[in-house]
């Protein structure tokens, strides 16, 4: 468990990043952001559009960072197109 940081600090919203892939039906989103905590985590989401089948997986900012360009490498690889 990490120490506890000061409560009266607001997260830092700005600096969250959040990418978005599409192949066909097929969505996938990797999202740097802050947890409760503060702490910086990586959610990745997949999933088809117009189903509410999916999965979302959180792992913590140390695993996150070398994470977000395998991630990034992989969708590309697979044919996913990097939206806005």
């Amino acid at each position: 468990m990490t120490a506890s940081k000061p409560l009266g600090t607001a997260l830092a919203t700005t600096q969250w990043l959040t990418l978005r892939w599409t192949r066909g039906t097929r969505q996938y989103r990797a999202h740097l952001e802050q947890d409760l905590w503060r702490d910086w985590v990586i959610t990745q989401v997949n999933g088809r559009r117009g189903s509410r089948l999916g999965r979302a997986r959180t792992h913590p900012l140390a695993a996150a960072l070398s994470n977000l360009s395998a991630i990034a490498k992989r969708r590309q690889k697979r044919g996913y197109e990097l939206n806005d």
